[in-house]
C-alpha cells in the first residue's frame, strides 16, 4: 500500500517539494503533472535510501535551455540532499497513448515499462504532486502489454544472470523481482512491491525456493550474512530460468535497454 506524503522519510518529501516548486518557476503551465511512485513511497518500504521514482507530464518538449535547467534543479536537489532521481519526462499527448512513450528531451530513451506504471498509477500506488491525476491522463493498461513488459523485465534480469553478475544486490533484486513476474501471472495484479512479492511467493512457491527467499528477504532488508550472499549468488540463475518456464511467450523483441523495474 502506498503512504501518505507526510508519512515519507523527511528527505524525500524535501527533495519532491524542491524539484516540484523549481520545476513550476522552470515550466510554467507547460507543467501538466508530477507523480511520485516507487518504493519510498510504498508503506514498510526499503530501509536503505532508494531511487526517488518521478514522472512528470509536460505539455510540449523542453528547448535545450530549459532542459538544462532541469537537469541543474536534479543534481543541485541530489548534491544538497544526498537522493538520487529516477526521473521520467513525458509528453501529455504521449501519455494518453498506450505506445511507450518516449522521453520528453532525452533523445532515444523510451518508457517500456510503460504498462506496468499505469497499472501501478491507476491501483492509486502513487504520490499526487502536482497538476493531472493518473486516472485522468493515462489509459488504463491491457494484459496483453502487461505480459510484453513482464517479458521485458525477466529479460533484464537474465541479461545480469548471462553476465554472471550475482553480486548480492542484484541477486536479491532477481529474486525479488521474479517474484512479483510470478505474482502478477497468477493474480493479474501487477501493483505490488519487491517486499509483499517476496513474501507472497515464499507462501505460494515450492519449498525448494524458501531459504534463497528468505535470504532475499534479508538481504533487502540490509541484514543478509555471508551465507545469504552466497544463496542468492548460488541460487539466482535457477530461479529466473523458473520464472522463464510460467511467463507466457510475447510476440515483441526489443533489444531497447529497459529502465529497472526496480522502484516498487
Amino acid at each position: 500500500m502506498t503512504t501518505s506524503f507526510d508519512a515519507m522519510p523527511g528527505v524525500a518529501r524535501t527533495a519532491w517539494t524542491q524539484l516540484r516548486d523549481e520545476l513550476q518557476a522552470i515550466l510554467g503551465e507547460d507543467l501538466v503533472a508530477m507523480w511520485a511512485h516507487g518504493g519510498t513511497t510504498f508503506a514498510g518500504g526499503p530501509p536503505r535510501p532508494a531511487d526517488l521514482d518521478t514522472y512528470v507530464i509536460v505539455a510540449r518538449p523542453p528547448d535545450e535551455q530549459t532542459a538544462q535547467r532541469i537537469e541543474e534543479a536534479h543534481d543541485a536537489i541530489a548534491e544538497e540532499l544526498g537522493v538520487e532521481w529516477d526521473a521520467w519526462y513525458v509528453l501529455a499527448d504521449d501519455a494518453r497513448r498506450r505506445e511507450p512513450p518516449r522521453h520528453a528531451y532525452r533523445d532515444g530513451k523510451r518508457d517500456t515499462a510503460w504498462a506496468i506504471n499505469r497499472a501501478h498509477w491507476l491501483a492509486g500506488r502513487f504520490i499526487h504532486l502536482f497538476g493531472t491525476a493518473p486516472a485522468d491522463l493515462v489509459p488504463p493498461p491491457t494484459r496483453d502489454e502487461l505480459d510484453v513488459d513482464l517479458s521485458r523485465e525477466l529479460e533484464h534480469i537474465e541479461r545480469h544472470v548471462a553476465e554472471g553478475d550475482t553480486d548480492p544486490y542484484e541477486a536479491t533484486y532477481a529474486l525479488l523481482n521474479g517474484s512479483r513476474i510470478l505474482h502478477a501471472l497468477e493474480t493479474g495484479d501487477v501493483a505490488i512491491s519487491k517486499r509483499a512479492a517476496g513474501a507472497w511467493a515464499i507462501q505460494h512457491l515450492p519449498a525448494r525456493w524458501h531459504p534463497a527467499l528468505h535470504a532475499a528477504a534479508r538481504a533487502y532488508d540490509g541484514q543478509a550474512t555471508p551465507a545469504d550472499e552466497a544463496r542468492l549468488a548460488e541460487e539466482m540463475a535457477p530461479f529466473i530460468a523458473m520464472v522463464r518456464e510460467h511467463l507466457p511467450a510475447t510476440d515483441e523483441v526489443t533489444e531497447e535497454p529497459r529502465p529497472r523495474w526496480s522502484g516498487y
